[in-house]
């Protein structure tokens, strides 16, 4: 012990509040500890999180661009179609002819456009699913990660 240093177990009135503080210490160490595990686990979700949308926005893409190139390709066809038919209502032979043709044409391009409209919402609704499914999978596991954390 130093000079100057003051004996606290010498006066029994102290004992408590030296007690009361041992155990303050204590508690604010496990605070402290218990705090920068959480801090840690955090930045994990965090971490997680940001590789969730990643993920997302990557199955977006790859997504889009297919759905883009379906489209791109679907026009092309719809094009050559029309070129077809143009060359095919030129080659008819009588003005009944021709609006038969003509009635046949559009009920065709009718029929396939709704066809078309059709597998292009399923595609769209199915790549909304599958890019939505990381961060609905990231969201699952938050909660339950945040559950733990907090019990």
């Amino acid at each position: 012990m130093t000079k100057n240093a003051f004996n606290f177990d010498a006066v029994p009135a102290f004992a408590p509040f030296q007690s009361m503080f041992a155990d303050a210490n204590e508690r604010s160490q496990d605070l402290v500890k218990r705090s920068q595990k959480v801090a840690g686990e955090l930045a994990d979700l965090a971490r997680a999180n940001v590789e969730a949308v990643v993920e997302a926005g990557r199955v977006a893409s790859e997504g889009a661009r297919s759905i883009g190139q379906d489209v791109v390709a679907k026009q092309r066809n719809s094009f050559e179609q029309a070129a077809d038919a143009i060359r095919t209502l030129a080659e008819a032979k009588s003005p009944t002819e021709y609006l038969q043709l003509q009635g046949d044409f559009a009920r065709a391009s009718f029929d396939r456009a709704v066809a078309e409209t059709s597998k292009l919402t399923e595609s769209l609704v199915k790549l909304a699913g599958e890019a939505f499914q990381p961060l609905s999978n990231r969201a699952s596991a938050n909660a339950e990660r945040f559950n733990t954390l907090v019990a």
